[in-house]
């Protein structure tokens, strides 16, 4: 397959897009199909399952047949990494004929829906399995243990982690054979909570962690693994922010690496942390936006150093695709204007930026050429669809939903694809009709003056220890200087259709310095002579195709009259 498809959901089909111009949708399933509730592609992008209120579908992209129907009133699902298995939630029964309930949680296989292992997880928070990267480990959590199962054999568990309290875990995307575990503890009274990261299969202890951090304000925690599994990030938060600074908690982060190294982040804007995400292509970077609005956008490295600073903005996302060449900023939500911008990492650049707002979903192209966004219900009941957008943020094509039809769902499929022209070529762009966002309040003295908003200085995109506007140094404009006379001299080369660059214009040889036997003679003569030597300089420039200013090229004209005056003093 040579370009990835486009699957979405709405209230009446599910629909694929070949992308290609003009995007038409081909009906996958229509109305026959009834109560369609949720659509995913497995992560290699070999399946796409769907599921209604009585079973769920999974099948083949490659022709789209079924390969395996599961029956159930099932609410959620995934696939494993390797796309080999299939993971299905219902909610927990209790019945006259199973008074103790039965198994809700099931695993099939991907390819035929036979069934590998079944289990028991009462709660839908919090249910999902955890599988390494390989496949070869599951792991499970149930009340204060994690099961850890091997090689597809879910009938026993070979190991497991017992802790108090024990709140959430997660598992390292490290390759075979090594894995590793970050388990996070909510404190007893008086005690701290814990995070800790464990190397499989050393879980006897606490003495084995090879990580241990603790907080006395922490009641839930979120985990953020780089792509080798080497560095975690620990996103700690409380319920409620006693101090009355945060709406929705407050929040802390800290940092571990498998060596044992771990520290808290502190970031250099007072304010919430709206996302942090590691660079899929890079596992030594890592980007967070933050602090009260406008938020503050930081590109770091893995030892917390900051490599860039985008400026602030109206951001409380970010959004990768899978090589991580590029990165965007978005704010939506309870940011009105959905505004975007994309940056090239290589030599951090902006590329593009424009709004979308009302975006309840974001997801790149897996090429990184194209990007898409979409309003989707139950989310918004009004203004549903979707646009495609160019990396450079030109809208390529836009759908909106007719009367009485709803966008559901709407995902790109992943995998690995060859490049196209829209790596190099940008697409002329189409209108964005959709009404922009109202403009921020002006008192009706202001509305006819110019907006007398400025960023300051450090909020504008720069390199750490630089300042904004500073003005280049004399390095950087003798290199700039250098790269425009190459440029200019291979762009003459080229219309002449000569390949040998013309040789360089030889300096005017000048006679040595002789002392006249008066200082005021020889002082003269010296300044000349300097005079001289500038002009020398500027004629190889103009030789090498270098385009001078007006002042320069005036001193160039004097050079008879110098040497004219240069040769009377040495009368």
């Amino acid at each position: 397959m040579s370009t990835p498809y486009i699957a979405g959901l709405t209230s009446k089909n599910i629909f694929l897009i070949d992308f290609k111009e003009p995007y038409d949708e081909k009906n996958l399933r229509d109305e026959t199909t009834t109560n369609i509730r949720s659509i995913i592609f497995s992560p290699k992008g070999t399946y796409l399952a769907y599921r209604t209120d009585k079973k769920v579908d999974i099948l083949r992209c490659s022709d789209w047949s079924v390969t395996a129907t599961i029956n159930g009133n099932i609410k959620e699902m995934f696939f494993s990494p390797l796309d080999s298995y299939f993971t299905v939630w219902e909610m927990f029964l209790m019945t006259k004929e199973n008074p103790q309930g039965k198994p809700n949680l099931h695993v099939y296989k991907s390819a035929d829906g036979q069934l590998v292992g079944s289990f028991t997880q009462k709660n839908q928070t919090g249910w999902e399995p955890k599988w390494t990267s390989d496949e070869k480990l599951l792991a499970l959590h149930l009340n204060n243990r994690v099961l850890i199962y091997e090689n597809g054999e879910l009938d026993r568990y070979t190991q497991q982690i017992t802790a108090d309290k024990l709140k959430s875990f997660s598992v390292s995307p490290s390759p075979a054979p090594t894995y590793y575990f970050a388990l996070f503890t909510l404190g007893k009274a008086g005690q701290p909570s814990f995070w800790r990261v464990y190397k499989y299969p050393d879980f006897k202890d606490e003495s084995q962690a090879v990580v241990s951090r603790s907080s006395f304000q922490a009641d839930k925690a979120t985990f953020y693994w780089n792509r080798r599994g080497t560095n975690v990030f620990a996103m700690t938060q409380t319920d409620v922010d006693k101090t009355g600074g945060s709406y929705y908690g407050k929040q802390s982060l800290s940092y571990g690496d498998v060596k044992g190294n771990s520290e808290n982040v502190t970031f250099s804007k007072e304010g919430p942390i709206h996302a942090i995400s590691w660079n899929p292509g890079n596992s030594n970077e890592w980007v967070a936006v933050y602090g009260h609005a406008p938020a503050k956008a930081t590109l770091f490295n893995a030892k917390c150093e900051p490599l860039f600073e985008f400026g602030t903005g109206a951001w409380n996302s970010i959004y990768f695709p899978p090589e991580g060449n590029r990165m965007l900023l978005g704010g939506f939500g309870n940011i009105a204007s959905g505004h975007i911008e994309v940056w090239e990492l290589r030599g951090y650049k902006k590329v593009g930026s424009c709004a979308a707002p009302d975006t309840t979903s974001l997801m790149w192209d897996p090429r990184a050429e194209t990007f898409l966004t979409a309003t989707t219900y139950p989310r918004l009941t009004v203004g549903n669809g979707y646009k495609i957008w160019h990396y450079t943020c030109a809208l390529m094509h836009k759908r909106v939903c007719a009367e009485k039809e709803n966008l559901l769902a709407i995902s790109w499929q992943p995998g690995n694809f060859l490049k196209s022209e829209l790596s190099r070529t940008v697409p002329k762009g189409i209108e964005d009709s959709t009404p922009k966002p109202a403009a921020a309040y002006r008192p009706p003295g202001a509305k006819n003056r110019p907006s007398t908003f400025t960023l300051h200085e450090q909020e504008k995109p720069h390199k750490p220890g630089e300042t904004p506007s500073a003005a280049p140094s004399k390095q950087a404009i003798k290199q700039k200087e250098k790269r425009e006379a190459r440029k200019a001299r291979k762009a003459e080369e080229k219309a002449r259709g000569d390949a040998s660059p013309p040789p360089p214009a030889a300096a005017t040889p000048r006679a040595p310095f002789v002392s006249t036997g008066d200082p005021e003679k020889d002082k003269k003569i010296k300044n000349l002579n300097k005079k001289l030597s500038d002009i020398d300089k500027l004629k190889q420039q103009k030789a090498a195709g270098k385009q001078l200013e007006l002042n320069q090229l005036a001193k160039i004209d004097q050079e008879a009259a110098l040497l004219q005056e240069l040769a009377q003093l040495k009368l």
